[in-house]
């Protein structure tokens, strides 16, 4: 059984499809469940500042799609920069013991 263009592209549809019905279903509090840094003890300083960075993308990614699902594309940069990822760049700063500005 060859595999098709046709198929392949209702494959990778639906997997899209799906993961956005996901997304939309999700209450703007379901976002944390897509928060994936762990601190990692085990690890230096400069491995878990690299790790929160990809993790931190991630977490905007997701984050992003959702506010434009729910409250359109306008100031999105703001909403998600403000409510989602200064969070947790704070809870970070806090972790390793840098100074904050209000």
């Amino acid at each position: 059984m060859a595999l098709t263009k046709e198929a392949f592209c209702n494959v990778l549809g639906g997997i899209v499809a799906s993961a956005n019905a996901d997304l939309r279903n999700m209450a703007q509090a379901d976002l944390e469940s897509r928060w994936f840094f762990r601190w990692d003890e085990a690890c230096s300083l400069e491995w878990n500042i690299y790790q929160f960075h990809k993790m931190l993308g991630l977490y905007g990614s997701f984050c992003r799609r959702w506010e434009e699902m729910h409250n359109g594309h306008c100031c999105v940069v703001e909403r998600v920069r403000d409510t989602y990822l200064m969070p947790k760049i704070r809870e970070f700063a806090a972790k390793i013991g840098a100074p904050s500005n209000p």
